[in-house]
């Protein structure tokens, strides 16, 4: 390259190109949700899709290799809006899988920053861990003058991959050396050399803001045991990691990673939903930060979103609403009302798109995700702020000063208002926040999940992890029959050598065709045959490592240690065979129609039926349900083959596999595959069985489909034989339902719409009857009505059909009387209802509807209340409707004298 790349997309060329010209092979990504690590929520570096590799759990792909991995973290997430915190990045890295080590990685990251990126040598410098005499050496070899490399402890140069705290802790760990640009060279040279600052705390190279780091160098090359030790890995590694949101920020001479053309397009459109010249220098200091804000959060979630993400209350999603609701709130802090992120997100995907063309694919899902959660927490807002101002009157007229912390927790969790706005909202009005109350509420809601979380999972039973590797070899694949021993008895939590008949238990057999739950599969069913007896399996489930068979003996004895025939329900394991392989069809149906944003998110296979859940943001429509299972059912009429194979799972996936995020593979996966000729129909790693040709489905047909969370929708079939009876019920409902309507089962629909029409008739003229009957109720009791000074009081039982009535004999009332209240009453399909209405005037005087009619229901059993004009109840027991009138004249007296 003739000139020093400037550009991001020039910086992120140029670092592959410089590795691969080094035999270094460019890998995918990982999305940002780590497929297969269940241990992450997301994925936070580089190194992170090869620890398995690091952990030589797994071969590498090659010895050599380097990415760019865009990564999220969560720790930084209160402090986005200033000039250098970040969720989202991307990260650059070089990795070596025992080739090279210290001198290569160290000699290349120099050469790439002053002789490609053409980064001045003076202004560079480089922290080793204290006795790594070996980078050191290193570093004096590519010319770093020895007063640019710094000597500091594990707390900056050491790389662990576990918390380092935690006791007994072990894993792979190693120093590191850290490369750092000077932002200010022409301060004191000496601030560099710095090891301790006037206040005593760490300074200098590492601690200062005057020196940005722009890459780690890894060396990964210990192993630190339980007990403390560390001792040397078989093979030394390489893990390197750099920011390219920083490198261009050096490349480009800025003062901030916002300024970068990273973010300028999407800072830019933020400038213009805040309606401020941002970029021209004329925000404010809050307008400012809230656009900064507004454009990383929206650009974080747009990634998030398009690797498969969606709002909601728990977990990622959890994360991911937090950042959307951060980026409104601060939105709304400077005065913007109108949706906006979806157009932060246009220009996030303009400039992401070239090199992550799916979110390019995914546009319209990622917008729409976007703007349903910030219509969502608008309304969130207003709900929360109401409730707000009614604790902050109540708090007020008690003579308080502090909002209780947990009311806040209640604003906060229940009603979703984010508790900076609550303490912004009580500040403008005199109030104080107990934030220790808070945050006491808010640890206690944490503790209860744990324990939650500690009963649902339950723990492995160590009894299973003694019974060593020699058992539960499956072979369901391929047989439902199987010959075995039996290796253990499990009753309670102790081993047992005998069962004798009606006693449950577990069994662990040394080979099983039994399918264990997993992958939303249920488990097999069947029985186990010992010459003694018979043990009848009811589930099957994975359990510490083992195959456990849970049922009880229904014929003689088992005893340990016996030969058995293990052979599984046919009819149950073909009924989920036919079901799981459905799902698969269906998987790849909905995201034929809906998008390639349908990503499974659970599933549950039985023998009868299927349930699917997937990511989409609205109601699928009835005609693409129908699609839907049109093309689903015409891939089963082509009865296509179903085919599995066992692959490596970076080979997997780079095939075109779909994995699901939170499920745990390891080196070697299954991939189930639906081709049709050449075209891979679809691809999943499943463990799960199926069927061998489509054609053995028979038919799929959804029943239903509906929302299971925000931006979740579930749906639920039946396949083969529960299809067909599924299907004849609905016939067999619609002819009753026809011989009913004396009709046709081909003329259903037109007689509804003629039983439709009548009632509407019938509903008109009824509503005709009611306001006659209306007016004749309001002028027998204009008549009738009591003056108290210069008011009227009607207090009346009528004979009205409906509360709709009573409202329309209570305005009638007040338009005749100019000044009344009216308390009426009348038994309404069985059950007492009352009504208030008073006059503006008297409202104006203080009388209150809401208050006298809560008091009448009161006195009939009953409840209600209402607005100080108009207010309605109710009750169960009609006879106490007169003794209620009596309390409701007398009130009304009352009210009207005072």
């Amino acid at each position: 390259m003739s000139n020093p790349p400037r550009t991001s997309d020039e910086i992120r060329d140029a670092f592959i190109s410089f590795f691969k010209e080094r035999g270094h092979v460019l890998l995918p990504p990982w999305p940002l949700v780590p497929i297969g690590d269940p241990t992450s929520m997301f994925t936070s570096a580089g190194m992170q899709q090869f620890k398995p590799q690091f952990m030589g759990e797994e071969p590498p792909a090659a010895p050599r290799v380097v990415t760019v991995q865009r990564c999220f973290r969560t720790t930084d997430i209160e402090e986005v809006g200033d000039l250098s915190h970040l969720t989202a990045f991307e990260m650059l890295g070089n990795f070596s899988f025992g080739d090279y080590f210290k001198r290569e990685a160290i000699r290349w990251a120099w050469e790439l920053l002053t002789e490609v990126y053409r980064l001045d040598p003076s202004r560079l410098h480089a922290t080793i861990y204290l006795d790594d005499d070996d980078s050191y050496r290193f570093w004096r070899e590519v010319g770093l003058p020895d007063d640019h490399i710094h000597r500091r402890d594990e707390d900056l140069n050491y790389w662990f991959s576990f918390p380092k705290d935690t006791p007994g802790a072990s894993g792979p760990c190693g120093p590191d050396s850290e490369i750092y640009y000077d932002l200010d060279p022409s301060r004191d040279p000496a601030e560099a050399r710095l090891h301790t600052g006037p206040d005593g705390r760490p300074a200098g190279v590492g601690y200062s803001d005057r020196f940005l780091e722009i890459w780690n160098l890894v060396f990964m090359q210990l192993y630190q045991h339980p007990d403390g030790r560390r001792t040397n890995l078989p093979a030394q590694n390489i893990d390197t990691g750099s920011g390219l949101e920083r490198v261009a920020m050096v490349l480009q001479g800025k003062r901030s990673v916002f300024e970068t053309d990273i973010f300028l397009p999407i800072l830019a459109e933020a400038q213009a939903v805040v309606g401020v010249d941002y970029l021209g220098g004329a925000a404010t200091e809050l307008q400012a930060y809230a656009i900064r804000a507004m454009a990383e959060h929206c650009r974080a979630a747009t990634l998030l979103i398009g690797d498969g993400v969606v709002p909601s209350n728990e977990g990622r999603g959890y994360v991911l609403r937090r950042v959307i609701r951060r980026a409104i709130y601060f939105a709304r802090k400077v005065g913007v009302r109108e949706p906006f992120t979806h157009r932060l997100a246009a220009a996030a995907i303009g400039r992401l798109g070239g090199y992550y063309p799916h979110l390019v694919e995914n546009q319209a899902f990622i917008q729409r995700a976007l703007s349903a959660e910030e219509e969502r927490f608008t309304r969130t807002l207003e709900a929360g702020t109401h409730r707000l101002e009614d604790l902050l009157e109540r708090l007020r007229a008690a003579g308080a000063s502090t909002i209780p912390g947990d009311e806040a927790f209640t604003l906060y969790d229940t009603f979703g208002l984010p508790v900076e706005l609550t303490r912004e909202i009580a500040a403008a009005e005199g109030f104080a926040l107990d934030d220790a109350g808070f945050h006491a509420a808010l640890e206690a809601q944490r503790a209860r999940a744990r324990q939650q979380g500690a009963f649902l999972k339950g723990e492995v039973s160590p009894i299973i992890q003694q019974l060593g590797d020699d058992h539960s070899n499956f072979v369901g694949y391929t047989h439902t029959e199987a010959d075995a021993a039996v290796v253990a008895i499990l009753r309670g939590n102790a081993l047992a050598d005998l069962l004798t008949e009606g006693q449950q238990a577990e069994l662990v057999l040394s080979t099983t065709p039994f399918y264990p739950e997993g992958g939303g599969q249920v488990g097999d069913r069947g029985n186990i045959v010992t010459p003694t007896g018979v043990f009848l399996v009811e589930d099957t489930q994975a359990s510490g490592g083992a195959i456990v068979h849970r049922g009880r003996v229904v014929e003689g004895e088992i005893r340990a240690s016996q030969r058995a025939t293990a052979t599984v329900d046919l009819h149950w394991r073909r009924g989920a065979a036919r079901n799981h392989t459905g799902t698969h069809i269906l998987h790849a149906a909905l995201r034929a129609i809906l998008g390639t944003h349908v990503r499974q998110q659970g599933s549950l296979v039985t023998p009868d039926r299927l349930r699917f859940d997937f990511t989409h943001l609205e109601q699928t429509p009835r005609e693409a349900l129908a699609e839907v299972q049109q093309l689903a059912n015409e891939k089963v009429r082509h009865d296509l083959e179903v085919q599995w194979r066992t692959t490596g799972y970076r080979q997997a996936i780079e095939s075109g596999a779909l994995a699901f995020f939170g499920d745990k593979y390891g080196s070697e996966v299954r991939v189930v595959e639906i081709r049709e000729n050449s075209h891979v129909f679809s691809a999943e790693l499943c463990g799960g069985t199926h069927v061998h040709h489509t054609g053995q489905i028979g038919f799929i047909h959804i029943i239903r489909e509906g929302a299971v969370a925000a931006g979740t929708r579930r749906i639920e079939a039946v396949t083969g034989r529960a299809a067909e009876a599924y299907l004849l019920e609905q016939q067999d409902r619609l002819l009753r339902i026809a011989e009913r309507l004396n009709t046709s089962p081909a003329e259903v629909e037109d007689r509804i719409d003629a039983l439709q029409s009548e009632l509407e008739r019938l509903r008109k003229q009824a509503e005709q009857l009611a306001r006659v009957q209306a007016a004749a109720l309001a002028e027998g009791l204009v008549a009738g009505a009591e003056r108290v000074g210069e008011a009227a009081l009607v207090v009346a039982r009528v004979d009205a059909l409906s509360q709709d009535v009573l409202r329309d004999v209570a305005d009638r009332l007040r338009g005749r009387l100019k000044s009344a209240l009216v308390i009426l009453a009348a038994e309404i399909e069985g059950r007492p209802a009352f009504l208030a209405a008073a006059t503006p005037d008297l409202v104006a005087r203080g009388v209150h509807a809401g208050t006298i009619i809560r008091a009448v229901a009161q006195a009939a059993g009953g409840g209600g209340g209402g607005r100080p004009d108009l207010a309605q109840a109710g009750a169960k027991d009609p006879s106490r409707i007169d003794a209620a009138l009596a309390e409701g004249r007398r009130l009304g007296l009352e009210a009207l004298s005072g």
